[in-house]
């Protein structure tokens, strides 16, 4: 479970249907192309400068895990560098990103398992200045039945899997993604409400140690 969620915790996302099955499984193909007219070096110069535009976020979220498994909460982001995942009950969960490391603590438990930003999809959206063709590996792009999917992988190698983003193809505003792991499973996320360039209080992003067991991440 824990490793499903730190590939699958990355950001801005509003609900909406997959332009098909077949699309989600093209993580790893050659780039699909569907219209002529389009330019993937311009995609990528608009799918950075939507990121970068955002600063403060709140939104509701919605993760299905490979098991189908739903899952609710409220996501809380300030760029750079700052996310909380509030899971609603009886999920024990809470996320949070700041000062170079994830943390998920598991109430249940009582063990938080920690991890480097740097090590999770997350650090390719949470940096100052988004630029996902300098940081991550483009492992195809293309567009379809109205959106823009980036299949990213992480050239080196800190990071299993590959993460499927969607894209309004007008607006360019991230929509969903699709986390696939090294065994292919894959754990969707979506949000909706989306709220942005709103005052966060700055406590959201700390967590303070916790009593029980920690678990360090770190590779």
């Amino acid at each position: 479970m824990t490793h499903a969620l730190l590939l699958a915790l990355t950001l801005f996302a509003q609900e909406a249907e997959p332009a098909s099955t077949a699309s989600a499984d093209a993580a790893g193909s050659e780039a699909v192309v569907t219209s002529d007219a389009f330019d993937p070096e311009a995609a990528l110069d608009r799918i950075n400068a939507a990121l970068n535009d955002v600063e403060t976020l709140r939104a509701n979220f919605t993760q299905v895990s490979p098991d189908g498994t739903a899952e609710h909460g409220v996501l809380s982001l300030r760029r750079p560098g700052r996310l909380r995942f509030e899971y609603a009950e009886p999920s024990p969960l809470l996320v949070v990103a700041g000062g170079g490391t994830v943390a998920i603590r598991d109430a249940e438990l009582g063990t938080t398992d920690r991890a480097p930003l740097r090590s999770t999809p997350l650090w390719w959206l949470l940096k100052d200045e988004v630029d996902l063709a300098a940081d991550a590996e483009i492992v195809s792009l293309w567009e379809e039945d109205g959106f823009v999917y980036a299949t990213l992988a992480d050239p080196d190698g800190e990071m299993d899997g590959e993460v499927v983003f969607l894209f309004d193809a007008a607006t360019y505003q991230l929509t969903q993604w699709f986390a696939v792991d090294s065994l292919g499973l894959t754990t969707r996320v979506m949000l909706e409400d989306i709220e942005t360039g709103i005052d966060l209080d700055p406590r959201l992003f700390v967590l303070e140690d916790d009593t029980g067991d920690r678990r360090d991440r770190r590779r």
